[in-house]
């Protein structure tokens, strides 16, 4: 039995793998999440895809790894060790979680494997989520214009955020700007289904310490555009001036590592590239 890195001609195998242990997506749903996630590594020189276990030739358990921008954080995705081979899987977790500088995320845990993930060192970073309907507020109505493209010259534009937006709109994500007071502000969502039917706007990326009084109906505004009138977000309580209700200890995020998340960033992660 060998832990090693994903090499490229591991694609084709890894993409089986994967639907056999995540059957709720396709074989080409997840070739395609591999190749956007081979491509963003190779041109930010990140490093690899993440680890398998390989008895001879056959691939029996994998463990991705999705790296941020400047490779500081990594998300830490789809964990799956076919049967038989299950005692094996530590050495996934063990190699992906060498470099003591890197912060690692998990976003998506099972119940049932919280408490493992404690006792690797991961600590809940978040409270539980917001369900919002931002289109409800009439606080800031009308304060704050929306721009899909890049806002114009008289705008305060962070470089940093317009990259990070290139980026994501180029994964499928929804991108937009809040314009308000002269500032910028970048949103960038991803589409879910809840239990298969209801659509709903989960928020990927959105500026820290936003005021949701000002902005929250041009939010709503813009994602309607789309057909999504619910939005999801990370959270600590229950956010002034967006509408909808907190559900406590729901959806909690995790992290291991020298900086703690913030809510409201998860830029680069499953949630972007693969889908929670």
């Amino acid at each position: 039995m060998r832990c090693r890195r994903v090499g490229p001609a591991d694609i084709d195998a890894l993409g089986l793998l994967l639907t056999q242990g995540f059957p709720a997506r396709s074989l080409v749903d997840w070739r395609r999440s591999l190749t956007q996630l081979r491509a963003w590594t190779e041109a930010e020189r990140l490093p690899g895809l993440g680890f398998v276990l390989a008895d001879g030739d056959a691939l029996v358990g994998c463990l991705l790894t999705l790296y941020g921008a400047g490779g500081t954080r990594c998300n830490m995705s789809s964990w799956y060790v076919e049967e038989g081979y299950r005692r094996f899987g530590t050495m996934l977790v063990s190699a992906a979680l060498r470099d003591r500088s890197i912060t690692y995320v998990n976003i998506s845990s099972e119940r049932h494997t919280r408490p493992i993930i404690e006792a690797q060192g991961f600590r809940r970073y978040t409270e539980g989520v917001m369900l919002a309907a931002p289109l409800a507020s009439l606080a800031g109505l009308g304060r704050a214009t929306i721009s899909a493209g890049r806002p114009g010259a008289d705008v305060t534009v962070d470089p940093a955020e317009a990259a990070l937006m290139e980026h994501h709109a180029a994964l499928g994500c929804i991108t937009f700007w809040c314009v308000a007071d002269g500032r910028a502000y970048p949103f960038v969502v991803a589409r879910r289904l809840i239990k298969g039917r209801l659509p709903i706007a989960q928020i990927v990326y959105c500026a820290e310490a936003l005021d949701w009084r000002r902005l929250s109906h041009a939010v709503g505004r813009a994602l309607a555009r789309h057909g999504l009138f619910l939005l999801l977000l990370d959270a600590q309580g229950a956010v002034p001036g967006l509408p909808g209700r907190f559900l406590a200890g729901r959806m909690p995020k995790y992290a291991r590592g020298p900086v703690t998340p913030r809510c409201g960033d998860l830029a680069y992660t499953e949630a972007a590239v693969i889908g929670t």
